[in-house]
């Protein structure tokens, strides 16, 4: 229950960063691209040991909304941002894959 409302509300996070470009606002994903994954891998790592079952579900919506990041940033601010974005949903896709490998008894 928790994971799914932090997913929805990463999920916002994340296609608004998309749409309004990098460098505006303070997000998890206006960072830049490695210390966002350091971010995801390091909230990935706690979901491993301690929360698997909200960290998965945190990170699921973001997977699913990564191909419209994409093209939103493709959109508003070239290529090469939407290939962060579309990077970034990616990035999720293998945390929640990792943690359901380590701990299927979550899943």
């Amino acid at each position: 229950m928790i994971g799914g409302i932090l997913g929805i509300l990463l999920s916002i996070s994340y296609l608004g960063t998309a749409w309004t470009g990098p460098g505006e606002g303070d997000t998890l994903f206006n960072g830049g691209f490695i210390p966002g994954l350091l971010i995801i891998f390091g909230i990935g790592l706690v979901g491993v040991f301690l929360f698997p079952r909200t960290v998965g579900m945190m990170f699921t919506p973001l997977t699913f909304t990564a191909p419209i990041a994409f093209v939103l940033g493709w959109i508003s601010s070239g290529i090469g941002f939407g290939l962060i974005m579309l990077g970034f949903g990616v990035v999720s896709w293998v945390v929640t894959m990792i943690i359901g490998k380590v701990r299927p008894e979550s899943t």
